[in-house]
């Protein structure tokens, strides 16, 4: 008899795996990371160059102040300019930049309240990693800032001239840990009431707040907005022939490959059963027609259909004015044999 031990089984890793996707962070869309990106970069900037404005300890480098604050402030300008085109994977690399400013900037304190100032600056990096990125890369960014702030601690505590004792750094240890210890809960608390616990992706109440967002106090959209309601077709005879767990297993791979075929700025959402939501933002009608018609030929690797109702906001549109255009193009598409687009009457 051959041993496993030592090793992990395909079922324990999967498990793995699922516990990590569901203890992810809120899913905020890439223009407000992005945003939270620019606003720890801005005021970082500003911060350094306002200490040089002020009096402040003699100990510090006003070079070195200057010649980051300012890069730091351009740079908060550019990605905030650039919100809707940065992509996810370019945040992990601009926190990891912000990691070593700080760094740097608590290295070079030059004093206890110099480098204490500085170092609450890892607080950030810490809100923004659980905030934003999913489990495995926050773990990284923030193991990576620790092991700095740490190194770098035990170079300052040696240094007479700091004056550092052991209490700084476990002050600051200890209120980072239960700020990011609140984040999670507060993140975990937000998933259970706008994640569905199925596809992991959106509900109704999380759907709701988008539109809502989508759409400006008067009605008038602040960008091109389509709106996709897809059904499944024949879910109910999945359910029936091969049972219910074969038909939760199908949403779930179907969603997943749904995410990945769209945009980033996309949201994707469940109203329930085997109905869903797509908001498209920034989308013309045709650019809209090729996401919606890639999503529909994903159903036929699955070996279902989908049928998809599609509407563009108008001006004087509400949530449900929107979503009921697009109710009755889905109609629609059913009308007419399903497993087909079919657009709202503008």
């Amino acid at each position: 008899m051959s041993s496993t031990r030592g090793s992990a089984s395909p079922g324990s890793v999967a498990s793995f795996l699922k516990w990590m996707q569901r203890t992810r962070p809120f899913p905020y869309s890439r223009e407000v990371s992005a945003a939270a990106m620019a606003l720890f970069y801005l005021v970082g900037g500003v911060t350094m160059l306002l200490v040089l404005l002020f009096p402040h300890p003699p100990t510090l480098n006003n070079a070195l102040l200057a010649g980051l604050g300012v890069p730091l402030v351009l740079a908060g300008i550019t990605i905030l300019l650039l919100r809707h085109r940065i992509p996810a994977a370019a945040q992990p690399w601009l926190l990891a930049t912000g990691t070593v400013v700080v760094t740097i900037l608590t290295a070079t304190g030059g004093s206890t309240s110099g480098v204490v100032s500085f170092s609450f600056f890892y607080l950030w990096i810490v809100i923004y990693a659980l905030l934003f990125l999913n489990p495995l890369v926050a773990a990284l960014q923030i193991g990576f800032a620790a092991v700095t702030y740490l190194g770098v601690t035990v170079l300052l505590v040696r240094d007479e001239a700091t004056h550092l004792t052991v209490f700084e750094p476990i002050a600051l240890i200890t209120v980072i840990s239960t700020t990011g210890g609140v984040i999670m809960w507060l993140s975990q608390a937000r998933e259970q009431s706008e994640i569905d616990p199925l596809t992991l992706i959106i509900n109704r109440r999380g759907l709701d707040r988008i539109l809502h967002a989508a759409l400006s106090g008067d009605g008038t959209p602040r960008r091109s907005l389509v709106a996709g309601l897809i059904d499944v077709d024949h879910f109910k005879e999945v359910n029936d022939l091969q049972g219910h767990a074969a038909g939760d297993q199908l949403l779930e791979e179907l969603t997943s490959k749904w995410q990945q075929a769209l945009r980033a700025e996309d949201t994707l959402g469940r109203l329930g059963g085997d109905e869903f939501v797509v908001l498209l933002p920034g989308c013309a009608p045709a650019d809209a027609d090729l996401i919606l018609e890639r999503l529909r030929s994903v159903a036929l690797q699955f070996k279902v259909s989908c049928s998809v109702g599609a509407a563009l906001a108008e001006p004087g549109d509400s949530a449900s004015m929107l979503l009921g255009r697009a109710d009755t193009a889905l109609y629609q598409a059913k009308n007419l044999g399903r497993n087909q687009v079919a657009w709202a009457a503008s």
